[in-house]
């Protein structure tokens, strides 16, 4: 989701570098729910709010040299990130266009669209969710995938962990960021599609894994303007200059795990019951 559209409360001169750190930790559990959702060979798949590519990377994997993958965004410095970094691995078969997720995407018909964590950022996402369903193909599907906040947390449980995890918990209540992952099924029912499924991925890294603190490390820096506005916490508590190192000493010293929180997705389809 690009830093232009509407709601998109993360943005920073740094969002970009985060979303690439976020793809690539992301990507094994984002394989595994497009894999249970049946995106395979030769499909051809929009993905929305595509930022700098992660996930319509992870749909090409599977779409494969014959199928062809669409990300469409209104952030043109994510998309140039995108399109660049497609060229690098040899990807001609990923694209990358300007454009409103809430306005039905061109190009189509689609066999597949997904998206991640995107409709959590949007005033009405099962409108848009609707809107976008009139370009899949008679039997495609829509995946979405979204999270559930509240199943962050580090095994054992760690003071600094806990901590950030409640402030992330209060600020999107107050900022009117809902919790969407639990909600997909319902929200795929009220857009006129029929759920086929439903899955939960929860990615856990070691302490000594560097993908756990950038990870979180990135999503505090992002979010710390917001506790701020909310008043959730001050700069001062959040410490986010230094929390990256905390946390990793932390993480160290407890041989704690950290678990991010997981993804869901619920997919359906446009044929009737």
């Amino acid at each position: 989701m690009g830093e232009s559209d509407s709601g998109y409360q993360f943005a920073s001169g740094n969002e970009l570098a985060r979303l690439e750190v976020q793809g690539s930790a992301l990507g094994q559990a984002t394989r595994m729910i497009f894999t249970a959702a049946g995106i395979r060979p030769g499909m051809r798949v929009l993905d929305l709010g595509c930022g700098a590519g992660d996930a319509a990377f992870a749909a090409a994997d599977l779409a494969g040299p014959d199928g062809h993958v669409v990300g469409i965004d209104r952030w043109p410095e994510a998309l140039a990130r995108a399109r660049l970094r497609a060229g690098q691995a040899g990807l001609p078969q990923v694209q990358f266009v300007e454009g409103d997720i809430r306005d039905p995407a061109p190009g189509g018909p689609f066999d597949a669209i997904v998206g991640r964590l995107v409709l959590m950022h949007l005033p009405d996402p099962v409108t848009v969710l609707r809107r976008q369903a009139t370009v899949l193909r008679p039997g495609g599907l829509m995946v979405p995938i979204e999270h559930d906040i509240q199943t962050t947390r580090s095994l054992p449980p760690t003071p600094l962990m806990s901590q950030a995890v409640a402030w992330l918990i209060e600020a999107f209540a107050k900022a009117g960021i809902p919790a969407i992952g639990p909600r997909l099924w319902s929200m795929l029912r009220e857009a006129g599609l029929r759920p086929l499924g439903m899955i939960g991925v929860q990615p856990h890294f070691g302490p000594d894994d560097p993908a756990a603190v950038a990870l979180a490390d990135g999503v505090i820096r992002a979010v710390a303007p917001l506790i701020e506005r909310t008043g959730t916490a001050t700069a001062e508590e959040i410490g986010a200059e230094t929390f990256g190192q905390r946390l990793r000493d932390e993480l160290q010293r407890n041989s704690a795990v950290l678990a991010p929180a997981i993804l869901l997705s619920a997919w359906a389809t446009t044929n009737p019951e």
